[in-house]
């Protein structure tokens, strides 16, 4: 019988080291994006889209309360937003006008996210409080066609990010702040007693460039932070 031997080289031995590594290193890497997705997901879809959020310290010391009612029967210190199963682009001039005075609490319509609550001082001193709308998770930059409107006692802003090539805001918009926060203001001399009165209103905007078919299926969680004790952020 011929005489069978296996040479293997220190080459060999090193080539074959390189490439498990390889390998490991692109199975942790899998691994990783497999769990930062689920994590994502995991944050979108837990506790709803859209929640309103008072700081804890301020609902405690009773210096703040939020209500979905006007009569303030219920109050709490978070708010869940009744998710939307599923949103197709439509613009603005579709959304009711009435939408800010239509409805207490969740009024959701067609294809977009209607919300009304209130938040009143119930301490006897004159405050002020922060409000900011942060985005928590995101999936397939659905954000960048996304249009927020916020009423506060009748008057209206509608938030959106910047414009891709110009960086310039959209069309009858104000823009994000950043990637993560859509706006950030400060209530000033918020009377003892007074009350202020929010609807949050949310859409994709067809007119937008962004609205594109890779948007479809994504996903988006946002959350308004309100409070002594909220932060704020700069442009």
């Amino acid at each position: 019988m011929p005489n069978l031997e296996v040479k293997v080289t220190a080459k060999d031995v090193k080539r074959n080291r390189v490439f498990f590594k390889s390998i490991i290193v692109i199975l942790l890497f899998l691994l990783l994006l497999i769990s930062i997705t689920y994590g994502i997901l995991y944050i979108v879809n837990t506790n709803g889209n859209f929640t309103i959020t008072l700081d804890k310290n301020a609902y405690e010391e009773e210096k703040l309360e939020v209500s979905p009612r006007k009569d303030f029967e219920f109050t709490t210190h978070k708010l869940v937003v009744e998710n939307l199963d599923y949103i197709d682009n439509i613009t603005e001039t579709w959304i009711p006008a009435n939408v800010d005075t239509e409805k207490d609490g969740p009024h959701n319509g067609n294809n977009y996210m209607a919300y009304t609550f209130y938040v009143r001082n119930k301490s006897n001193d004159v405050l002020s409080y922060s409000r900011a709308i942060e985005i928590l998770a995101k999936v397939k930059n659905v954000d960048d066609a996304v249009r927020v409107k916020v009423y506060l006692n009748g008057e209206s802003v509608v938030y959106a990010k910047r414009t891709p090539d110009t960086n310039e805001p959209e069309p009858g918009t104000t823009p994000f702040i950043s990637d993560k926060v859509v706006m950030s203001e400060t209530r000033e001399n918020f009377q003892p007693g007074e009350v202020d009165k929010y609807t949050i209103v949310i859409w994709l905007e067809g007119n937008d460039p962004e609205c594109i078919n890779d948007i479809i299926g994504g996903e988006l969680k946002m959350q308004m932070n309100l409070g002594e004790n909220t932060k704020s952020y700069e442009r």
